[in-house]
């Protein structure tokens, strides 16, 4: 196996954690695992999505989508909308499947059980999701990467079937991005959960602020940035008791942008900004992750990657050459948030070294800039951080429908 390249800068930089790691009487602190390994747990079924002609899409930028509802009527730009060839029912199977193997259980609400540490059903739960803002515009849509309303219908409607919790008491959530109503809430199933996102009032909670421990918050350049900003969390986490986090599969300039970069919609803007330039090699995804809200309150990571973007975080998904098909038609589950990005980062990685001389330069880069994995786990101790082949963490790749064969075990 090729060993990871470590520069003489993050050398340096693992020195600087262990030595804040001794002031701050944290290396005698065990990751919370109860002696196991994490386990991550893929599902995949080929019937998650119908073929999409991904080649429609090319460049796979800005160029290709629809920006006015001049553009919504031109010929120039397709109609058709990858999210519409997600199989729902497929979908809430591998919803199934995933959390039963995750937890060792039989049914799912068993699995939502054991998942939900001190559940009582008055609870509130948030429903963190992932958006990038395809338009402002509610007659404008577009294939740009979002979360997908089937595995959304599938999470609540497991909880809600299970009567883990009542309708009203549970809230789909982005507090920093706008959620398109034509792609998202009316296509819930659930008319009486509440939705959250930018312009929802009282979105703040002042009690609560990510203290950031070896790198603090860069003012962008720019005069329109004030000198400093607060960094409160949503209170849809602080108030929340429970939360579910769905992410995508997509990469990032810090790597992958996974369960632990999500948070990130949980800050108010413009706070994001300060904490962007070089992402992944500082500690501010992990500091945010140390938060008590996010900490303590996240049940569970699920990663929907029916559709996914190995190139770029924001635009339309693009075809695949590591996975059965061309989209990889699967759902991640892990508790553990350190070792699922882990998992994730490195499916990153196997594609941009698949795609070889058709990944730029930057994307090659950046799949090497993923410090924050180390802070999480040095530092903060939220959880394990390696790359392939797996020795601490138990990944298990699942064939949905099939008696329970792993496709792989990338831990052996």
């Amino acid at each position: 196996m090729k060993l990871p390249h470590i520069s003489r800068r993050i050398f340096l930089k693992n020195i600087s954690y262990s030595a804040l790691a001794s002031r701050l009487d944290l290396l005698g602190e065990s990751i919370r695992n109860n002696g196991k390994k994490p386990l991550i747990v893929r599902v995949h079924d080929a019937g998650a999505s119908r073929p999409w002609d991904y080649l429609q899409s090319r460049p796979w930028n800005h160029t290709a989508e629809p920006r006015s509802l001049e553009d919504m009527g031109s010929s120039r730009f397709r109609e058709d909308r990858y999210y519409d060839h997600i199989d729902e029912a497929v979908v809430v199977s591998m919803l199934r499947r995933g959390l039963m193997e995750l937890t060792d259980t039989k049914s799912t609400e068993d699995a939502w059980r054991h998942l939900l540490t001190d559940h009582k059903n008055s609870d509130q739960l948030t429903i963190k999701i992932n958006l990038n803002n395809s338009s402002y515009n509610e007659k404008i849509t577009t294939n740009r990467m979002d979360q997908t309303i089937p595995l959304i219908n599938a999470v609540i409607a497991d909880l809600v079937e299970n009567r883990l919790f009542a309708e009203s008491n549970i809230t789909v959530a982005d507090p920093s991005r706008w959620i398109h109503p034509l792609i998202l809430k009316n296509r819930c199933r659930f008319r009486n959960v509440n939705w959250v996102d930018s312009r929802s009032p009282d979105l703040w909670d002042r009690g609560e602020t990510v203290k950031f421990t070896i790198d603090q918050p860069v003012r962008p350049p720019g005069d329109k940035f004030p000198e400093k900003v607060p960094f409160h969390l949503a209170n849809v986490y602080t108030k929340a008791g429970h939360i579910v986090n769905l992410c995508l599969l997509k990469n990032h300039g810090c790597g992958i942008t996974g369960a632990m970069k999500n948070h990130f919609g949980a800050l108010p803007p413009p706070a994001p900004k300060y904490l962007h330039a070089g992402l992944g090699e500082k500690g501010y995804i992990a500091d945010l992750c140390n938060a008590n809200s996010i900490k303590n309150k996240v049940r569970i990571n699920i990663c929907d990657a029916v559709f996914a973007n190995w190139h770029d975080n924001v635009w339309a998904p693009r075809p695949w050459k590591t996975f059965p098909e061309e989209s990889p038609n699967s759902l991640f589950f892990g508790t553990d948030p350190v070792a699922f990005d882990s998992v994730l980062l490195q499916h990153i990685t196997d594609e941009v070294n698949a795609q070889g001389d058709g990944a730029p330069r930057w994307v090659r880069e950046a799949i090497e800039k993923h410090q924050f994995l180390h802070h999480a786990m040095e530092i903060h101790r939220l959880g394990i951080h390696e790359h392939e082949t797996f020795k601490n963490i138990d990944y298990r790749q699942i064939e949905n429908g099939s008696q329970g064969d792993q496709l792989l075990r990338r831990d052996q």
